[in-house]
Parts: structure tokens; C-alpha cells; sequence
């Protein structure tokens, strides 16, 4: 039985919906980027977090929870790394 959901996925717009599908798509994205987009699509289309977490290869249903939550606030910009993360100077 998966955990509850703190915060669900808002309904996704067509303008949204074709730019996940179009950076799932495309060969010269980031894998860090397609992931997200896959665990957002895999979301909308089940509501399952774990299920996306499996199918966008990510390690578990936390992990998209805070994804969904980020995408609810900042929209499509969620699927960036976020300012501040990485290797420091």
C-alpha cells in the first residue's frame, strides 16, 4: 500500500502536457531532465508516486513527491536543477 500523498499533481495543461512529451522525446536532453518529465507524465497518468518512481528510473516515491510539490509551485522550471545545487567553486 503506497503512503498518502501530501500534495497532489494539479491538472496539467496541453501547452504542459506537450512540452513533458517533447523533452521525454528528444535526444539531446538532459537524463536528469527526462526523468522528471517521465515521473510527471507517469503521475498524471496513474497517481501513484512509487509507480512513476519505477518508471522514470528514480529511487522512490518521496523523491517525485517533492517533484510534484516543486512542478506545483515553479511549473515547468521544476524539471531544472535547482540554483544553488552542485559542485561549489
Amino acid at each position: 500500500m503506497p503512503t498518502p500523498q501530501r500534495e497532489p499533481l494539479r491538472r496539467l495543461t496541453r501547452t504542459e502536457r506537450a512540452a513533458l512529451q517533447r523533452v521525454i522525446n528528444s535526444s539531446s536532453e538532459r537524463v536528469d531532465q527526462v526523468r522528471r518529465a517521465t515521473a510527471l507524465l507517469a503521475v498524471a497518468r496513474t497517481g501513484v508516486f512509487i509507480h512513476a518512481a519505477q518508471e522514470a528510473g528514480l529511487r522512490s516515491g518521496t523523491t517525485v513527491a517533492d517533484l510534484v510539490a516543486r512542478f506545483n509551485r515553479h511549473g515547468l522550471a521544476a524539471l531544472r536543477i535547482a540554483a544553488g545545487r552542485g559542485r561549489r567553486r
